[in-house]
C-alpha cells in the first residue's frame, strides 16, 4: 500500500475543512482510504490517504496517455503548418 498526500487548499480553517470534506468524498470515489489531515495553514494542508498501488499505476498510465496525445496534436500542428 502507498501513501499520497493531497492538497487542501483555503485562507481560513473553515474554508480548509469544507474543502476537506470534497477531497474525501472525490478520493474515496477512486479507491482511496482517508488515513489524516494535517493542518499547516493555507496551501500548506494536506490530506493523507492510502491506496492500492494498481490505482497509482492506472492514474499515472492515464496521465501518459494524456501527454501523448498532446504531444501528437502539437507534432500534426507543427507538421500542417510547414507547408
Amino acid at each position: 500500500m502507498a501513501q499520497k498526500q493531497i492538497v487542501v487548499g483555503g485562507f481560513s480553517e473553515a474554508q480548509r475543512k469544507k474543502e476537506l470534506e470534497k477531497v474525501k468524498v472525490k478520493y474515496e470515489k477512486k479507491g482511496y482510504k482517508f488515513l489524516k489531515y494535517i493542518d499547516n495553514g493555507t496551501l500548506k494542508s494536506v490530506a493523507v490517504f492510502e491506496l492500492d498501488e494498481s490505482i497509482l499505476r492506472k492514474e499515472k498510465s492515464a496521465q501518459l496517455i494524456v501527454a501523448g496525445i498532446g504531444f501528437m496534436v502539437i507534432a500534426a500542428i507543427l507538421y500542417l503548418k510547414g507547408y
